[in-house]
């Protein structure tokens, strides 16, 4: 027999779950565990004769040859069917739930974070294409919406909602589904529920507001769950948790709105089970005052502390003086991207002067106007302590969009309204904030990761969080090296951010290390080289700003946040905490993970190109390299720093620091394109015209290298061939005005421009028909291998190729085998005569004339007798 179960005291979700699971296993018996709620059992009573369901009493334990369970994955709450799931039968688990401890560890498990059980049955109905009753319909939204709260609950999935339309079109009657979930209650009910209001206590936890409420009752009451649901929409709190004796047991309820406030974590103790934000315990024969006590405990130990001003405030905070005019604060704001800025007078804040009011101000030509007249002198401040909840009503209710943050009446942080809807409701919200207490994917995923880095690696990063430790400094490795760990790329090249003095830690650490250490006190940067010639880069959390565009930034002690947010791009801007006790916590503010997993490239805000331009072609060489795309906005970002010019304003040296590296990769062509695309290299310079034509013959050099091996085995300079390549059609005289941008050699400049001068000439010799074998092999040996790969790739002409091809085969490596010592064996006179005669026997030897050494000396003999009868001998 093929029995499918579900959990003590079912709810919707379960009996939901049980019947969709029937649809797929027609053959099965559905069977109650144990003890099913109220509602739950007003409805089995009233479609009893469609909802075939036996007791658990009916079933014979030894005649059950395969288990199902659903909604639930744990033997601890299936009733007497636990005795059978260490038997030798086949068992199945359906559930939404996350695996526990006690998680049936030998099961096969179906197992989806989605907000009910049924959304994943229907799924697979909806994928076997199993067809449904419009009662069967209507049960499953029940299921399905009671467990997420009509899809409103944070842990719903799109699958729920996709599931709810799946089930309308299937004919379910939400006047049905709204009878079921809007419960009301009876009599007992309401006086419980009075009773428990009445009971009720209000507690401060880390900033939360809980409500707990205790009782005593003789006899059983249900719902306590729809109670404590109930209390929470009512009252001004963040969770509700009841502690509630009946008969002879203690039932434990608790309902959360905040994700900090992980309500099977606290009654973990208790053995509850149930949603992040859901859950309830039952403890039998307990005292109420020693779990009221414990459940005290645990609120206070497990309660993550809310964030509060000091966690998420900008520092340090830029200042203006109430002398300063308005002109002088106008450039301040404009150089810092502020839209508002604090009021100094003695170190003590008296304003805040907003850009709107600024720009009001040099509108009316007040631009030499002093700033205190205009500034708002009725200040609202915090705290570092107060809270994020705090923080919200001050904004709101005060209309204002940035608050000061004072200790010992001075200034030493600010926290904006951006930062707060960042931390509240963002896609780009740090890591920390939305983490509860079940470890996160994605630090799961960086801990795992760190794990499989070589030992010395991992070693080193666990010394480094061990001194930020000791020097009581957060500390994280930061950027590329990130990056490619959550893509399961190598990266050597660590970089190290303290938040304090980067050049004190660094001397800490060199003291384990012994490298040879570098400082930079005026940067805060150090650098330590290590026996393995390995460099690590420690710097000191930083902000920068640009003074004008494309200048080099100008560097001051900040936060991790503002370190981060001056780097080039989302994915490059996360960190991972290296202290021990946040070892491998992911930092990501700017919603770099995500980018990574949706491979975009995407900036950080849009001055970013105007005030470092060569980010443009950092983005290319990112996009092309890793084959990420280039987010639109930011394609678009590009597209008018292009448009004004940005590009001109780089030095020689930027620029050709990003495009070399990129010329030396094989998939150079990928590179190519992507410049082009954005119009790049007519932006570098209006006569850098890379035509079709251009395009073409570059995605052919690596035809052509292949082919040239055939012929060689020296390997040529492929970054020079595409050099040449891109450059073929630029006006020779201004050749050298603009090479500096794409080589740093002299030599290799010159190589260049005298390949390219000679391209003509060299193609009209070599469209001759019969050209000789010396004139061509004089013409060709003057020209190096790069040459040679670039005029073959280069040219239309099948002459050309083919005198080209037949150089490499016949005559690049004919050589005389004779010497001058040969002639000297024929008493000639050393002199100017045995350069003539050398080449007079070579010319012979390249014609075919002669082939061996003896033919080259009896040549060279009768070449001299030839030349002595000659008056010039």
């Amino acid at each position: 027999m093929k029995v499918i179960v579900s959990h003590e005291n079912l709810d919707f979700d379960g009996i939901a779950s049980m019947i969709a699971c029937s649809k797929l296993n027609p053959e099965a018996t559905v069977v109650f565990s144990g003890r099913i709620n109220n509602d739950v059992k007003k409805f089995h009573s009233l479609y009893k004769n469609i909802l075939p369901i036996k007791s658990a009493n009916e079933i014979d334990l030894a005649g059950i040859k395969e288990l199902i369970i659903v909604d639930v994955n744990s033997s601890k709450r299936i009733g007497k069917f636990k005795e059978v799931v260490n038997q030798e039968i086949p068992i199945t688990i359906y559930d939404h739930h996350k695996e526990t401890e006690d998680t049936i560890a030998k099961a096969h498990k179906i197992m989806k974070p989605y907000g009910s059980c049924t959304a994943i049955l229907v799924e697979l109905i909806k994928e076997k294409n199993i067809p449904i009753t419009s009662f069967e319909a209507t049960l499953f939204v029940v299921g399905i919406y009671t467990d997420t709260n009509c899809l409103t609950f944070s842990s719903t999935k799109s699958q729920d909602a996709a599931a709810v339309a799946y089930l309308l079109e299937k004919g379910a009657d939400l006047e049905i589904v709204n009878s079921f979930i809007q419960t009301s209650f009876g009599n007992e009910h309401d006086q419980l529920f009075l009773d428990l209001i009445l009971n009720m206590e209000t507690i401060e936890v880390n900033n939360y507001r809980i409500i707990l409420s205790v009782y005593e009752n003789d006899h059983f009451i249900g719902e306590l769950g729809y109670i404590a649901g109930k209390m929470l929409e009512i009252k001004n709190c963040d969770a509700v948790f009841l502690l509630v004796r009946m008969e002879n047991r203690c039932y434990l309820v608790g309902r959360s709105l905040k994700d900090d406030i992980n309500v099977p974590y606290i009654l973990e103790e208790f053995n509850g089970k149930g949603h992040d934000k859901a859950a309830s315990a039952v403890v039998k024969n307990g005292e109420v005052e020693v779990l009221k006590e414990g459940l005290l405990e645990a609120l206070h130990k497990k309660i993550k502390p809310q964030i509060i001003a000091r966690d998420i405030m900008n520092y340090p905070v830029k200042t203006v003086f109430e002398d300063m005019n308005i002109e002088e604060v106008s450039k301040i704001m404009l150089r810092y991207g502020h839209t508002g800025m604090p009021v100094i007078k003695e170190n003590e804040i008296i304003g805040i002067i907003s850009r709107t009011d600024v720009d009001k101000a040099m509108q009316h030509g007040l631009g030499h106007a002093p700033v205190k007249g205009f500034m708002t002198r009725e200040v609202k401040t915090i705290s570092p302590t107060t809270s994020l909840s705090e923080i919200n009503d001050l904004l709101v209710r005060n209309n204002i969009g940035r608050l000061p943050v004072i200790e010992d009446h001075k200034v030493i942080g600010i926290v904006t309204r951006t930062d707060l809807l960042r931390m509240l409701h963002g896609n780009n919200h740090p890591y920390w904030y939305k983490q509860n207490f079940n470890e996160k994917e994605t630090e799961i995923k960086c801990l795992d990761r760190m794990k499989h880095l070589p030992e010395e690696t991992y070693d080193f990063l666990e010394l480094v969080g061990k001194i930020g430790d000791t020097l009581d400094k957060k500390v994280y490795v930061v950027g590329g090296f990130v990056r490619d760990l959550l893509l399961k790329r190598d990266n050597d090249d660590i970089d190290i951010v303290v938040e304090g003095d980067g050049v004190l830690f660094a001397e800490e650490l060199n003291q384990e290390l012994k490298g040879k250490l570098l400082t930079h006190e005026e940067f805060g940067t150090a650098s330590i080289k290590l026996q393995n010639n390995n460099t690590i880069d420690i710097v000191s959390a930083r902000r920068e700003y640009y003074e004008y565009p494309a200048a080099l930034p100008k560097v001051e002690k900040s936060s991790l946040w503002n370190d981060l947010f001056r780097r080039d791009f989302t994915i490059n801007c996360m960190a991972i905490q290296l202290n021990s006790e946040s070892f491998g916590k992911l930092i990501d503010y700017f919603g770099g993970l995500q980018d990574l997993k949706n491979r975009k490239i995407r900036v950080l805000y849009n001055l970013s190109f105007i005030e470092d331009p060569t980010r443009i072609l950092r983005a290319i060489r990112f996009s092309a390299r890793m084959g990420f795309s280039i987010e639109n906005e930011t394609k678009n970002f590009i597209m008018e720093a292009i448009r004004d010019q940005m590009i001109t304003k780089v030095s020689d040296d930027r620029i050709r620091e990003e495009i070399s590296p990129m010329l030396e990769d094989e998939n150079f062509i990928k590179y190519v394109i992507t410049m082009q695309t954005f119009n790049l290299f007519e932006a570098i310079d209006t006569d850098l015209k890379v035509t079709k034509e251009t395009m073409r013959k570059l995605g052919g050099i690596q035809e052509t290298m292949d082919e040239f091996g055939k012929l060689s085995s020296q390997q040529p300079d492929i970054k020079r061939i595409i050099i040449t390549q891109i450059f073929r059609d630029f006006p020779i005289n201004r050749l050298y005005d603009i090479l500096g941008k794409f080589v740093v050699n002299k030599l290799l400049a010159d190589n260049i421009y005298y390949t390219l001068e000679a391209k003509e000439d060299l193609y009209q010799l070599l469209t001759t028909e019969d050209l000789d074998r010396f004139t061509l092999y004089n013409t060709l040996s003057q020209h190096s291998l790069e040459d040679l790969v670039f005029y073959y790739n280069d040219c239309e002409e099948a002459y050309i190729k083919h005198y080209i091809t037949y150089y490499m085969l016949h005559l690049k490596n004919i050589k005389l085998s004779m010497s001058g010592e040969d002639l000297l064996k024929l008493n000639i006179k050393p002199g100017p005569i045995y350069k003539k005669v050398l080449e007079g026997v070579l010319k012979a030897k390249i014609s075919g004339e002669i082939y061996t050494k003896s033919d080259e000396i009896d040549y060279a003999y009768g070449l001299y007798k030839e030349m002595k009868g000659e008056e010039n001998v």
